[in-house]
């Protein structure tokens, strides 16, 4: 049998059996916007995370208090050493694999900016908090080596609260806020940045002299945190193995302290949403595969009803590979109208998708996958019927009623 007559006779059954095609394709649209929708969710998750980590240097490392020692114990935070500047300048000094180290500590204090009261989060910084967290002063000015001599009350505003509290940036420089007890001067505002820098919302936040953080708002169970910056991608174990050596020197307990480089963080970021994204596309495979048991069903009964066009076609010449491919390429034709249908659903899926606030990122190679899985999946399950209607005898095939 030639290849347009079997064109002809799937087009033909295909036609006469419009809403039957469509309730079996029904299946394989869904599955088809199914692993759209994921696949540009999955892509959605990683921009957000690489948004979130865009400003941040892969060489940073994090010395923190190791909270999780204090879970189920009797041991009391405010018992732990604190990390200083002493320590922080001798890190620095005996680590060859550093180019820069900073300190900080982060308080919550009521605050009152322009006469409205607020509870930001007030982080208190060296000068250099700037360079290693890559934020930049766009108003005004960063805080100085002065200013933490002379623990000066001054603030820089994050871009978030600038914002919410005065009509433009600018307005801010120059004016007095209180912290707690005392009053501070703006000098400056930062560029918005759009991610934490482990824990601190540059743009939702205050930066204070780190000493005057220290001498007006610190209290028993306030833990300093440092950050270091390799000096190059490749030196941050070797970094990160000095530094232990120096905290177990300098603290009584070094352990009490735990050692984290953004890159880790980043990776099982990345992880985590990798690992969700193929949760979904297995979810979205199941969706598939009920279509396809769907296709194959159809099939069957489609078998049934052609039985004997089955027996006429075989006796007039037509082998059981000619009726293997009509009804092989009916089973591909109905899973391809479903995947193509799905591709079209999905232009309007994704834009709700945005309007629940998951991010979304339709791909061109998400619409490939969900074809070329139509394609599969009408492939593997129509073959069975196929096979079994290639091998009707004629003459059985003639006789059944």
């Amino acid at each position: 049998m030639r290849l347009v007559e079997t064109l002809r006779i799937v087009g033909t059954n295909l036609m006469q059996n419009k809403f039957k095609v469509l309730l079996t394709s029904l299946g394989i649209i869904v599955g088809a916007v199914t692993i759209i929708l994921v696949i540009a969710i999955g892509r959605g998750g990683e921009e957000q995370i690489t948004g979130q980590f865009k400003g941040l240097s892969a060489e940073t490392i994090y010395v923190n208090p190791d909270y999780g020692k204090t879970i189920g114990t009797d041991l009391d935070l405010s018992k732990l050493p604190k990390l200083t500047q002493d320590h922080m300048k001798q890190i620095l000094d005996e680590n060859p694999f550093l180019k820069d180290i900073t300190i900080r500590n982060t308080y919550f204090r009521d605050t009152y900016i322009n006469g409205q009261k607020s509870n930001p989060q007030i982080a208190g910084v060296l000068p250099n908090y700037e360079t290693i967290n890559n934020l930049r002063v766009v108003e005004g000015t960063n805080l100085s080596d002065d200013d933490v001599e002379n623990n000066n009350r001054v603030v820089v505003l994050g871009d978030g609260v600038a914002r919410k509290h005065f009509n433009t940036p600018e307005e801010a420089i120059g004016k007095m806020i209180k912290i707690g007890e005392q009053l501070y001067r703006v000098i400056g505002v930062l560029e918005r940045k759009g991610d934490a820098m482990q824990g601190v919302n540059p743009d939702e936040a205050l930066f204070i002299p780190f000493t005057t953080g220290q001498r007006f708002l610190a209290d028993d169970y306030s833990m300093p945190q440092i950050v270091a910056l390799a000096d190059s991608i490749d030196h941050v174990q070797a970094a990160m193995t000095h530094m232990r050596a120096t905290l177990d020197f300098m603290l009584e307990d070094g352990s009490d302290y735990m050692l984290e480089d953004a890159g880790s963080r980043i990776d099982a970021a990345m992880a985590s949403a990798r690992t969700m994204n193929l949760l979904l596309i297995s979810v979205a495979t199941i969706v598939f595969i009920v279509g396809g048991i769907g296709i194959m069903n159809v099939l069957f009964v489609s078998v049934k009803e052609r039985t004997k066009e089955i027996g006429i076609l075989k006796a007039l010449g037509a082998s059981r590979e000619d009726i293997m491919g009509q009804f092989l390429l009916e089973s591909v034709i109905i899973s391809l109208f479903g995947g193509i249908a799905g591709v079209g659903l999905s232009y309007a899926c994704t834009p709700l998708l945005k309007l629940t606030e998951i991010p979304a990122v339709a791909t061109w190679d998400g619409k490939a996958i969900a074809l070329g899985f139509a394609v599969v999946t009408g492939t593997l399950f129509g073959f069975y019927p196929a096979y079994k209607a290639s091998r009707l005898k004629p003459i059985d095939a003639l006789n059944y009623e």
